[in-house]
């Protein structure tokens, strides 16, 4: 029997083509003027690098005025929002509370509010467009209602802009084949640093989140020139650097003309890895964050951890999980 959190990343395809193909927009959607308009991502956790992503996705294929913001950021400083504004708020579960406090602030700033959230989440008055994505996941550590959600904001862009992103995300569906072979897995673990540029640093950091909760290790993340601006000096001959990369990116080469001569391994994912064959290129970074949730699922496995729980399991933590308000 597998795990719920592999069967979730393996369902991922299968929910991508339920929602392009069954799924319609809310038809309020197709009202809100959004090419014109500044958007706000907002999120927290898996939400945040949803917001990330989408940011990305917006600015390349539909317009550059758009921001993405942590909730708590959101929350507690001074965001300037007008009735101008569309406020779109990621959760899954519709419950974490700064998300739901950054809800309701832009409610009452007159902004548009969208909530992308899971089938079966509580329902909003704060929220002018509910987006519902995926079922409720069933493991702690989220990755279909991750990807799920950027699916909704794929959908969008295609309806308000750009057409052949819907064909060329349905060409990446057909061309991914699950599971990975993760040919190569970290030898070094108590040193291990991800690294992206651009939209791959949020896949970085995603990856990073993934595991440390399948896995508990204490992966750090970086953007790539943030590494190389400083933290580099922590990786010796005993460090294991994943690096999410592009090959028409040249300034990787910094970075792995570096760990080379400091001597730190480097797993390098790109189009040249094995399971990107044909790929379209607008969504390379798709298929590395796939590969970045198989490759926590396989470290699980070699360590030992129950990808499922997020230590819920294990005293002390599940008492100091009580603890904690989310």
């Amino acid at each position: 029997m597998i795990s719920y959190y592999e069967a979730n990343v393996l369902n991922q395809l299968q929910e991508w083509k339920r929602i392009i193909i069954q799924s319609h927009l809310p038809s309020a959607i197709y009202t809100t003027n959004s090419q014109q308009r500044r958007l706000i991502f907002v999120g927290i956790g898996s939400s945040y690098w949803a917001a990330r992503i989408s940011e990305f996705l917006w600015r390349e294929h539909v317009s550059p005025d758009c921001i993405s913001l942590h909730s708590y950021d959101f929350v507690k400083s001074k965001f300037l929002i007008s009735t101008n504004d569309i406020f779109v708020l990621f959760s899954h579960r519709g419950t974490k509370t700064f998300s739901l406090q950054a809800l309701e602030i832009a409610k009452k700033s007159g902004a548009t509010t969208i909530l992308v959230t899971g089938i079966g989440s509580p329902g909003n008055s704060s929220a002018d467009i509910r987006i519902e994505t995926c079922a409720q996941e069933n493991c702690g550590a989220f990755t279909i209602s991750l990807t799920s959600a950027i699916a909704r904001i794929i959908q969008w862009i295609g309806l308000q802009s750009n057409k052949e992103i819907i064909v060329r995300f349905n060409e990446t569906i057909d061309k991914i084949q699950l599971p990975f072979n993760i040919v190569r897995l970290p030898s070094y673990t108590t040193n291990f640093v991800i690294v992206g540029d651009l939209i791959r640093e949020a896949v970085a950091h995603e990856v990073s989140l993934k595991i440390s909760e399948t896995c508990y290790l204490p992966v750090r993340s970086f953007g790539l020139e943030q590494f190389l601006h400083g933290p580099k000096v922590t990786i010796d001959k005993q460090s294991s650097i994943l690096a999410f990369t592009s090959k028409t990116e040249l300034r990787k080469e910094s970075l792995l003309n570096y760990a080379e001569a400091i001597g730190s391994e480097v797993i390098e994912i790109n189009e040249d890895t094995s399971g990107f064959d044909d790929i379209p290129q607008e969504f390379v970074w798709l298929v590395q964050l796939l590969y970045g949730q198989y490759m926590a699922l396989e470290l699980s496995r070699r360590l030992g951890t129950n990808p499922d729980t997020v230590r819920a399991d294990q005293s002390p933590y599940n008492e100091a999980r009580d603890l904690v308000t989310l």
